[in-house]
């Protein structure tokens, strides 16, 4: 039971982190609208919450979204290749995407570092702001880990060539499709 429970956390963190942070930004952007409106006072903190909120909902988004394999693709230099290449120039794109990750993961470490040693506090809530850039190395490295992980359960499904995703499979090149 407990087993089943962890898993289901492990599978799914970024939904329920999302969905929790953005109930979070809803109540107190509502909050902040009914103290405004019906009660004309004004919350101080709320849309400062809802600010922080929202930028730490992007990031664990970005990473569900590597985790599905949904992120936006440029595709147009894969169809120009034939069709038994576009697997590898999809693994390429995603391990210079992981690289990326990586490297600004790396930076989003050495910026909180700094935000810690030459704290910054927000104006209405009195954090330091370290914690609110804490997400940039967090989102960045648990993309890179569903990346890997992706890459991971295509090799434990069906090896080296299962590896990546095959977006083109029932699509011709660009090439192909002229007559070429």
């Amino acid at each position: 039971m407990v087993k089943i429970a962890l898993s289901n956390i492990y599978e799914n963190f970024e939904k329920y982190f999302c969905a929790f942070v953005m109930a979070v930004m809803v109540i107190c952007l509502g909050a902040q609208v009914f103290f405004r409106f019906v009660l004309d006072a004004a919350l101080t903190w709320s849309e400062e919450m809802s600010r922080f909120a929202f930028v730490w909902v992007i990031y664990m988004g970005a990473s569900m979204a590597a985790m599905e394999r949904v992120h936006i693709r440029v595709t147009v230099p894969q169809l120009l290749l034939p069709s038994q290449y576009r697997h590898y120039a999809t693994v390429f794109a995603d391990f210079v995407w992981l690289i990326f990750n990586l490297f600004f993961a790396y930076q989003g470490i050495l910026q909180v570092k700094h935000m810690f040693t030459f704290t910054f506090t927000s104006p209405a809530m009195q954090w330091n702001t370290a914690f609110v850039y804490a997400i940039i190395p967090i989102g960045f490295l648990l993309m890179s880990f569903r990346i890997v992980q992706g890459y991971w359960r295509d090799y434990k499904r069906g090896g080296i060539k299962a590896m990546g995703v095959d977006l083109f499979s029932s699509e011709r090149s660009i090439g192909e499709e002229a007559g070429q």
